[in-house]
């Protein structure tokens, strides 16, 4: 098999874990009890960036070794779907058990959430990114 091979299967085995969690937290939001939510949507967010370490390390490896930016844009694209339906599941439970939010509309905390998640997230990978760009290019050794 082939690098680029076993590197997708490692990827996927780990996407498992957030897809579980994803689906804890959208049973508990069935339930009655808020901490319970509260707690499972929380395990998300951890498996979220759990997930996003192996991921980067998966990425810088294949860039260091192959030249090639497959992992870092799959990385990208991973951290925008999950950070927005964190987003959405953060919103949907101040929603279902009427918690204090500081805006009066129904989406702009679940928003505010993902975008900060999202930023956070993208600029810590961009810096590895440009971290690993910077370090196989041979010229800024001069």
């Amino acid at each position: 098999m082939k690098k680029r091979d076993i590197l997708k299967i490692l990827v996927l085995l780990v996407i498992f874990y957030p897809a579980y969690t994803l689906f804890r937290a959208n049973e508990a939001l069935g339930n009655v009890l808020a901490i319970e939510a509260e707690n499972s949507i929380t395990n998300y967010q951890i498996s979220v960036w759990i997930t996003w370490i192996v991921l980067v390390t998966v990425a810088v490896f294949y860039k260091w070794t192959q030249k090639r930016n497959y992992f870092f844009f799959f990385t990208y694209g991973f951290l925008f779907v999950t950070f927005s339906i964190l987003g959405y599941l953060h919103q949907e439970m101040v929603n279902i058990f009427d918690l204090p939010s500081p805006f009066r509309d129904s989406y702009t905390l679940g928003v505010l959430t993902a975008i900060q998640n999202i930023l956070v997230s993208s600029i810590l990978t961009g810096f590895l990114h440009a971290g690993v760009w910077w370090f196989t290019r041979r010229w800024h050794r001069r």
